[in-house]
């Protein structure tokens, strides 16, 4: 009986996902050029990336034992996800903060759908469209690049580290943005994972043994694309993906208490 509802569960907002990703897709059809402005910017800023690392590579051969073409791998991967990431629920949880402090999160109470799932998935973002095909394309160009180095055998846990990833990523961002109960300029708080973020883009072997610990487990962003990448190319061990899990399961447990109490401390705004 438990099964049934949970599968029933999880089918009826897998049917009403698809609905909001319709519904997302309509309203960037409106405005065509808009759209495609926006995500034009992510590609120069890819182009920009590559380049950078092009003039690094020209005066050294390798960045913290990674050659060149690794490092563009980690940076297809990081890219991608961090695409995914945004597109799906990081916009949304921006969202969600300003819709707190000007009292339209009441809306979202009074449907008939849990909360914190359609403040963390109410729309996805297809302006990034072409950013995700360019660093899909670099991320399966450089993949080809450093198929040499590839074990078969961890094909399979690259991507269990790649939806754990996901998972902790999602997870990490719901317990900031969950701060906006408590605080008024809880965008803050995103803005700073998202300068952090930008560490994951580098192999994690050129920072401090401290600074990569802290990464890994205190502020997991490493999780996001690097442990993954790392792990496929043989740099890290399978160790990492019980640390995945057992991060992954952490974040959840914390996220979902902090959510609940914080419901609990909201005052609407016809208080």
């Amino acid at each position: 009986m438990i099964l049934i509802k949970i599968k029933n569960g999880i089918a009826r907002y897998l049917k009403i996902y698809c609905s909001l990703i319709k519904l997302s897709f309509g309203e960037i059809l409106i405005f065509r050029i808009n759209g495609l402005l926006l995500g034009l910017a992510p590609i120069v800023w890819m182009l920009t990336i590559l380049v950078f690392l092009g003039i690094i590579f020209s005066k050294v051969k390798q960045l913290g034992g990674w050659s060149l073409w690794e490092v563009v791998f980690l940076t297809g991967t990081s890219e991608v996800m961090f695409i995914i990431y945004w597109s799906s629920f990081i916009g949304n949880l921006r969202i969600f903060i300003n819709d707190v402090r000007t009292g339209r999160f009441d809306q979202s109470l009074l449907k008939p759908l849990n909360s914190r799932f359609l403040a963390s998935f109410k729309t996805l973002d297809f302006t990034l469209i072409g950013s995700f095909v360019s660093s899909l394309l670099v991320f399966i160009y450089s993949l080809v690049k450093v198929a040499e180095r590839v074990d078969p055998s961890r094909i399979v846990g690259f991507i269990f580290l790649l939806i754990l990833g996901y998972l902790i990523c999602y997870f990490l961002h719901l317990i900031f943005a969950s701060l906006a109960f408590f605080v008024t300029n809880a965008r803050s708080f995103l803005d700073w994972i998202f300068e952090i973020s930008d560490f994951g883009h580098y192999p994690a072997e050129i920072y401090p043994l401290g600074l990569r610990a802290f990464l890994t487990f205190f502020v997991p962003i490493l999780f996001f694309g690097y442990v993954p990448t790392a792990f496929l190319l043989g740099k890290l061990n399978w160790l990492y993906l019980f640390f995945a899990a057992l991060i992954a399961l952490a974040l959840y447990l914390i996220s979902r208490c902090i959510w609940e109490q914080a419901l609990k401390h909201y005052q609407s705004a016809s208080s």
